[in-house]
């Protein structure tokens, strides 16, 4: 057999295995950090992707650190994806004002709000603040990543 035709032979087998074998020992839908079901994904590539439509619809923006102004994506937000890895940092507090301003929600490395137009997600952290009790859906002005998701 040739060199060539071994290669593409053990690439197809790989294909083949990694389409039959599960993606994680977790279950396709785990709790998110505000006791919703949200799609859980096998591992981060890094990012927070946000969408401008539900179902990652629209425009996208992504970021691998901290950003405190969304610039194109900012209040026009439908769908978030913590993407990030795990491991410490890996959960995000989302800011209803630029700079890591007014109340926040925070969403859990791996969970996805994959339509925040429902009116499930609201920012439940910071009570006094500008924007607390609203929902997230066109409202997040920045982030910042966390540990983990807590009230402070």
């Amino acid at each position: 057999m040739s060199v060539k035709r071994l290669v593409t032979v053990a690439a197809s087998a790989v294909a083949v295995a990694a389409l039959f074998s599960p993606l994680s020992s977790a279950s396709a839908l785990d709790t998110g950090s505000q006791g919703t079901k949200t799609a859980r994904l096998a591992s981060g590539d890094g990012f927070l992707h946000v969408y401008t439509q539900p179902y990652g619809g629209g425009r996208e923006c992504k970021w691998e650190g901290n950003s405190d102004n969304w610039g194109s994506c900012r209040n026009l937000t439908s769908d978030i994806w913590n993407n990030g890895y795990e491991g410490g940092n890996d959960a995000v507090d989302l800011y209803t004002a630029p700079n890591g301003g007014g109340a926040h929600a925070c969403i859990d490395q791996g969970d996805r709000w994959i339509d925040t137009t429902t009116n499930k997600y609201h920012f439940t952290y910071g009570a006094g603040l500008e924007g607390f009790g609203a929902s997230v859906n066109n409202n997040i002005s920045s982030h910042r990543w966390v540990n983990y998701c807590s009230q402070h």
